[in-house]
């Protein structure tokens, strides 16, 4: 455009096929290729390449989400009144970005990704759920974590509902009536549920 070409008909022409191989229109192969590349992939499946700080917190910010798993009702349970709760941070994108989800369990050095195959092999990635999954549910790494590089947006107030969840979980309040009633509200009002007018 700078040069005028888009006024001729080949520059034009040219102008369609670049614009037609962008965003949703580029090959898996070419978007697996180049994370492959970028984050220095080597066939035992590793990164070579040290994800940054604020580059984690910020993709957190953007493609997390602080999730608590709160089961109080289990099928033949054993135990009266028992109460499951697990929380995590996960991490969802699409299976030609898996080796980004790679960087940051490595990056955290844990957590595990979910389906499990072989990340270096790209007709395995192609082959596996469209979605693919990063799961950490070490607390405390991520409270250290978020703490010390704080989220700049909403999310923000997720985590620290997450994070009081938490801190309730250690305490062993979900063990009692009151106590659960609190953990299920703070749940209640987190991630889609949150009401932005107040």
């Amino acid at each position: 455009m700078e040069t005028k070409d888009h006024l001729t008909k080949k520059g034009l022409e040219k102008i369609r096929e670049i614009s037609s191989k962008m965003n949703t229109g580029r090959t898996f192969r070419e978007k697996y290729n180049f994370l492959s590349h970028s984050l220095n992939l080597d066939l035992n499946g590793t990164i070579q390449y040290k994800l940054p700080e604020y580059w984690v917190q910020t993709f957190i910010d953007g493609e997390g989400m602080f999730y608590n798993y709160l089961k109080t009702e289990l099928p033949m349970q054993r135990e009266k009144n028992k109460v499951i709760l697990d929380s995590s941070v996960e991490i969802a994108q699409a299976n030609h970005d898996v080796l980004i989800l790679i960087a940051i369990k490595q990056f955290f050095n844990g957590g595990y990704i979910k389906p499990k195959y072989n990340v270096s092999s790209i007709t395995e990635c192609q082959e596996s759920r469209s979605v693919n999954r990063f799961i950490l549910r070490d607390t405390k790494k991520i409270i250290e974590f978020v703490n010390k590089y704080p989220m700049l947006t909403r999310k923000h107030l997720d985590y620290l509902d997450w994070k009081t969840i938490v801190e309730l979980k250690n305490k062993g309040e979900y063990k009692s009536p009151e106590g659960l009633a609190k953990i299920q509200e703070i749940k209640g009002r987190m991630n889609t549920n949150r009401d932005l007018s107040k």
